[in-house]
This record gives C-alpha cells, sequence and structure tokens, in this order.
C-alpha cells in the first residue's frame, strides 16, 4: 500500500507545480472558476484516499503480524 501512497502523493504535487506554472499565465475568472470547482475538490478527495490508504496499511500490517 505505501507503494500507491507514494504514487499518489507524487503525482498529486506534480499537479500542483504544473497548475502553478499555469495559473502564471492562466489568470482570468474561469481559472478561478476551475480550481475552484475542479482542483479544490480533488485535493479533498486525494487527502481523503490518502488517510485510506494509511488505515488499511496498517490494518494489512496488523494482520500480517497476527497470522505469524
Amino acid at each position: 500500500m505505501s507503494g500507491s501512497k507514494g504514487l499518489l502523493t507524487l503525482a498529486t504535487r506534480h499537479l500542483q507545480a504544473r497548475w502553478g506554472e499555469t495559473r502564471f499565465s492562466w489568470r482570468d475568472r474561469k481559472a478561478q472558476e476551475f480550481d475552484e470547482l475542479y482542483l479544490s475538490e480533488l485535493m479533498v478527495s486525494v487527502n481523503s484516499a490518502l488517510r485510506v490508504i494509511e488505515e488499511l496499511d496498517h490494518l494489512l500490517e496488523k494482520v500480517h503480524a497476527d497470522c505469524d
């Protein structure tokens, strides 16, 4: 699971960096709407997914330890 968490974190950082670059040239109301409607919600969802992945990772570790 930690590999998935790492990939998701890396992809999210990459997206945020590219969005930051894009915002230098796209500064109108539509850019702000895009950020509010899509990217902000996406970041909330990604953070939720990362928490769930971490919880699953801990659960799998416990199951593995209990089976030994």
